[in-house]
């Protein structure tokens, strides 16, 4: 852990005191306690409005004193107001990718208490950037009831396109519905009911967030080696969401 350990330090170190560096904090693992080997380094920075180039560029030059840049990537984010860009220094683990996001000052955020994978580890922050909130508990809760109604609707349908695909002898079609309908549906019924912030994290996180059982249950129903194991196990999804369904009335 000691690139990762000299990574942060070093840009702490050299922003902590610029006027136009606001907040400096880091999410995922570092956050909740779970870094490994294999683990990236989540960074974000809080930048003035209109710094932003500058301050990436003095990163950039930052990180280069530690070890040669080998991979760059910016790619584009859904919030205007953020900028993300991938980053490997040449010498530390394949795996230890520099996930940085930059975002302007302007940009308005707050992190919910009750989501766990909201948790931050605050390296500085002059301008009080960092602010929680509270879950709207009511809002939410209604919610999570209509995309579970939504399911209990269109669950009937799905199981339909699978089966008029499988009948038709068109595997991909089959699998895709399988997969992006029925499949979805039971991770997220799933998810609402053991992690219900998370709901909509598809996969990711998923050995961490469920049972044991219900993990091995999913791995079961994901491994498809053929039009009929889709068929098969279509139906036995289609089981379980009608089940978890019930339990939710």
């Amino acid at each position: 852990m000691q690139n990762r350990e000299n990574i942060i330090n070093t840009l702490r170190n050299s922003f902590i005191n610029n006027d136009n560096v606001y907040a400096f904090w880091l999410e995922g693992s570092d956050a909740i306690g779970t870094t490994d080997k294999y683990s990236d380094l989540d960074l974000w920075i809080d930048v003035e409005d209109d710094y932003e180039d500058k301050i990436i560029e003095k990163i950039k030059k930052v990180l280069s004193n530690i070890s040669l840049i080998d991979f760059f990537h910016e790619k584009e984010h859904g919030h205007s107001k953020i900028r993300q860009m991938f980053i490997h220094l040449k010498g530390t683990s394949e795996f230890l990718i520099i996930d940085l996001c930059v975002q302007s000052h302007s940009r308005e955020i707050k992190f919910t208490i009750e989501n766990k994978d909201e948790k931050v580890k605050v390296i500085f922050d002059k301008n009080n950037v960092i602010q929680y909130r509270h879950l709207n508990k009511d809002e939410f809760k209604n919610n999570v009831h209509k995309r579970i109604n939504e399911i209990k609707s269109l669950s009937r349908y799905y199981i339909l396109l699978v089966e008029k695909e499988v009948k038709r002898n068109n595997y991909l079609e089959a699998f895709n519905y399988y997969h992006n309908y029925i499949l979805s549906s039971l991770l997220e019924l799933y998810r609402i009911k053991y992690e219900p912030t998370k709901k909509n994290y598809n996969l990711k996180h998923i050995t961490r967030d469920l049972p044991i059982d219900v993990v091995e249950k999913l791995e079961y129903l994901y491994k498809i080696s053929s039009i009929e194991e889709v068929e098969k196990k279509a139906i036995k999804s289609i089981e379980l969401i009608n089940g978890l369904l019930e339990a939710e009335k």
